[in-house]
């Protein structure tokens, strides 16, 4: 049936459309005249919408086709049966819906002969919209059927044009009028190759900063109207977010990629951005995916990155063997190892010695992560970066401090365990701490928790929050690889530290480098001043240990002392 014959629809109530024509147009297909003329002089008075008929006329199916062809604002067709066949009127319904592709226009079948066609069977195997005997149609049977016929004409056409507002919402950016990211999606499902450019203004983030979004929306109309003045006829151009614009083309010729290119670059630097009197100049950097098929954002996306990552106004050209691909490869990898290593146990912690430099004892142990998979152990500099990026480093904090909290729960010595600040910013991180010691039974103040000295941690309200607690509680904290990044002496009297860990860059090296020295020996002066003890990282020779207990640090690691291994010394 229909979708559009429900009386929800037939008697909607009457709105004024101006989308429409002036008049309702109705084509009456039957090979009788006298029906014509009938059918003209009932409805000669008719309105609908305060819009009158206009007849067209066919006394044959074939007649009624070639009309067809040129008219697709036909509202109404009143259609006879048996023609120059017993079932032209038939064919021409299945004409008009298939060949046609015309599923708006309302057809009434009006026959004189219903044995001929079965009001039942032509209901259920033709797509009409009513059915009358014409001897049942006298003027106001006719009036009325029109009418309903109308009426849902009308409903179709204005849900059609809602729906194609819609679309156009959609599929159009709402500042420059250009088509946007799923528009260009859409254009990109084709079995054909096409040419993707991805434009990115340099620096567009300053600028919205220092003359407000305005400015910025101006800028962005200016930006599309020269890509519109500058681009071939043949290239499409959109906005997909902020200052990001694509140009697709069906280019085919690596040497025309390359000609556009150099057009929108040569129209860029020439033309300048007057807004409320300032001039701006602008540069772009580009990504390109030349005669290509599939994932094009995405590779045009990977093309632009490594452009912004190597410097502004510059221009990438896609291909397999891009850094960001291995790197994306090799993300993909570690993340499916780390996933399958946190559902089976894989993630293995290993155990460094700490030594006191005045006893030469193994006082504690640094828990480091590792990850077996297939039999080989993998050190955590392989796997971190992406744990970070796919927000695991949580999940493997947590598997490390329990199996830390076993391995020391039958001795006295402590133990270190490196926190993240993603760690911190869990709202029941100290709460697990809390409840896995004590399940262990082991006391606060033989765990020492490492910190990055990272900005993001120091300056975080939460992260604070947590480590105050954790100190609070007896437990101890250590400011890990002290002397690197943003290191701020300051910054020590920030936290509540146990003891600051010297970058191992001015230890495996103070043997033969003066400046090393005098960097660590700064750090000593600093933290023999606040009361904080100091481990040296990266001991790996007989004469750097001896240079670091000469030089009073409290405690050494590194693989002179002991290398990592998943059991205690």
């Amino acid at each position: 049936m229909d979708i559009m014959d429900t009386d929800e629809l037939l008697f909607a109530p009457e709105e004024k459309n101006e989308s429409f024509g002036t008049s309702w147009i109705v084509l009456i297909v039957d090979d009788d005249i006298e029906v014509h003329s009938f059918t003209k002089l009932a409805l000669h008075d008719f309105t609908y919408d305060r819009k009158p008929l206009h007849f067209l006329s066919a006394y044959s199916a074939k007649e009624a086709t070639e009309i067809l062809k040129h008219h697709d604002d036909i509202a109404v067709i009143l259609l006879d049966v048996v023609m120059e066949t017993d079932t032209a009127g038939l064919d021409l319904v299945e004409i008009i819906r298939y060949r046609f592709n015309n599923t708006m226009v309302r057809i009434i079948i009006r026959t004189g002969q219903p044995g001929a066609a079965p009001e039942r069977y032509v209901i259920d195997h033709y797509d009409i919209n009513d059915y009358k005997e014409k001897t049942e149609l006298t003027t106001d049977r006719l009036y009325t059927t029109i009418r309903s016929a109308l009426s849902q004409y009308k409903q179709i056409i204005e849900l059609l044009n809602k729906k194609n507002e819609i679309y156009a919402t959609l599929i159009t950016d709402s500042l420059t009028g250009l088509g946007n990211r799923v528009k260009l999606n859409y254009d990109l499902d084709t079995e054909k190759p096409m040419s993707l450019i991805l434009l990115n203004i340099d620096s567009f983030s300053m600028i919205n900063d220092v003359y407000g979004f305005e400015v910025g929306d101006q800028m962005l109309l200016q930006f599309a109207k020269i890509l519109r003045d500058t681009s071939s006829s043949i290239c499409k151009i959109y906005r997909l977010e902020a200052d990001i614009y694509a140009i697709l083309t069906s280019y085919t010729e690596v040497q025309d990629i390359q000609k556009e290119v150099l057009l929108i670059q040569s129209s860029i630097t020439k033309n300048s951005f007057l807004i409320n009197g300032i001039e701006h100049r602008i540069n772009v950097t580009m990504g390109v995916v030349k005669h290509d098929m599939g994932n094009m954002i995405q590779k045009a996306e990977i093309a632009l990155r490594e452009a912004r990552k190597m410097s502004r106004n510059r221009v990438q050209v896609y291909s397999d063997d891009l850094a960001v691909i291995t790197q994306i490869k090799e993300n993909t990898k570690w993340t499916k190892w780390l996933k399958d290593a946190l559902d089976h146990d894989k993630l293995i912690a290993y155990f460094q010695p700490i030594v006191d430099c005045k006893t030469g004892m193994i006082v504690k142990y640094e828990t480091l992560v590792r990850l077996e998979h297939d039999g080989v152990i993998y050190t955590p500099f392989l796997f971190l970066g992406t744990a970070r990026y796919a927000g695991l480093l949580h999940q493997i904090t947590q598997r490390m401090f329990d199996q830390a909290c076993a391995k020391f729960a039958d001795n006295t010595l402590g133990f270190t365990i490196n926190i993240t600040d993603q760690d911190l910013l869990e709202e029941d991180f100290v709460e697990f701490i809390e409840q896995t010691r004590i399940h262990y039974g082991i006391e606060a103040d033989r765990i020492y928790f490492e910190i990055l000295e990272e900005s993001s941690i120091l300056t975080n309200p939460l992260a604070e929050r947590h480590l105050n607690r954790l100190t609070e509680m007896g437990y101890h904290l250590c400011l890990d690889d002290f002397g690197v990044q943003c290191s701020n002496f300051a910054q020590l009297g920030n936290l509540n530290l146990a003891i600051v860990k010297i970058d191992g860059i001015y230890i495996k090296d103070i043997d033969v480098n003066q400046k090393s020295q005098v960097v660590t020996e700064s750090i000593l002066f600093f933290t023999s001043k606040i009361g904080v003890k100091t481990v040296a990282e990266f001991v790996h020779s007989a004469q750097v240990y001896e240079i670091v207990k000469s030089m009073g640090i409290d405690y050494a690691q590194g693989y002179f002392l002991g290398e990592p291994k998943p059991d205690l010394i």
